[in-house]
Order: structure tokens, then sequence, then C-alpha cells
């Protein structure tokens, strides 16, 4: 049944909202009782955040804050397409993002520090316009909070200047790096990697 759901997702016609939105809902109880089975599909609701219709975005996100915060689908490697939604038109998308980086923040686990480093990357990938990608990024750093964190961050961040292929991704690592608190060991990093 599930690549049969997924065929009804692509095939859907654009000007049929509400059947994407409820193929959507449909497929995130299927990911709740059956993590194991939807997991290899997981991208692919993902990409429904891109939808043109705003109404299957909003279940979209929805259904996955639903699945993230009940660790029911694993955040990484998909993450930058919520991020994306903290630009979206629409102030309900935009807030339901922000809302699930706020719950991810209160974990233990620091998931947001965690996925930083992929999300700058992904997002820098992806030619956004500058003023885009550096709210996006000022929102996320404003997460880091500990010190220890802000250093590996940095740390993080300055080991991925030699993978850029762009003038504009190393001006989005250098933005983020200077959102850093700078510390003595920040310094050291700098001057060591430079």
């Amino acid at each position: 049944p599930l690549p049969l759901l997924f065929s009804v997702l692509a095939k859907a016609p654009n000007d049929d909202q509400d059947l994407r939105a409820n193929v959507v809902i449909a497929l995130g109880d299927l990911a709740f009782r059956f993590p194991n089975e939807v997991e290899p599909y997981t991208p692919k609701i993902y990409a429904c955040l891109r939808d043109k219709s705003t109404r299957v975005r909003r279940h979209t996100l929805m259904v996955l804050t639903h699945l993230i915060l009940n660790d029911m689908v694993k955040v990484k490697g998909n993450v930058c397409e919520i991020a994306l939604c903290l630009q979206d038109q629409e102030p309900r998308i935009r807030d339901m993002a922000r809302l699930l980086f706020h719950e991810l923040s209160k974990r233990t686990n620091s998931p947001i520090y965690n996925l930083l480093p992929d999300i700058v990357s992904q997002l820098s990938q992806l030619n956004l316009k500058q003023e885009v990608f550096r709210e996006i990024m000022l929102f996320l750093l404003s997460f880091i909070k500990k010190e220890r964190q802000n250093e590996m961050l940095m740390d993080k961040l300055i080991q991925r200047f030699p993978k850029c292929t762009s003038i504009n991704q190393k001006a989005d690592l250098a933005y983020c790096i200077a959102q850093l608190k700078i510390n003595d060991k920040c310094i050291e990093c700098l001057n060591d990697s430079f």
C-alpha cells in the first residue's frame, strides 16, 4: 500500500490539493504506526513541504512536527526543508516551524546543535537570497547557548570552508561564524585554520 500512496501523491493533479493533503495525513498516520516501513519514503514526505499549495505544506509540516517530536521520524538529512519553512509566505507555516525548533531546543541531546552544520551546508547549496539565508541562520544560531557547543560549532563550520565551491558558500559560512560568541578557543581555532 505504501508505494501506491506515494504514487497517488506524485500523480495527484495540481488542482487537487485536498487529495494531496489527505494523503500526507494518511502517510503520517502510517508512519506513526509503522515507522520502519515508512522510513525509506521519508524524503518524499519532506518534499511536500515545497508543494505549491499552502494547505499541503501546512498539513505536511503538522504531520512531520508530530512525528519528529514523538521520535517517529529522524530529522537528520531533511531538516533543511523544515528550516526553509521559517521563511514560508504563510505565517502559520512559519510559526509552526519556529515552534518545532523551539521544542527541539528543549531536548537534552541538543538536536539543533547537531543539525546546524548540515543545515548551513544544505541551505548554502540552494543559492538562496542572502537575506533569506541569514534570517534562517540567525534564528537557528540563537539556540546555541553553551560555550562548548559554540566552540565545537565554530570548529565544524571552519572545517567546511575547503569544501565550498563558491564565494557565496564561503560568505554564508563566514556569516554563521560571525554570529557565534567568540572566545579565546575560537580565536585559536580561527588562527590555526587560516
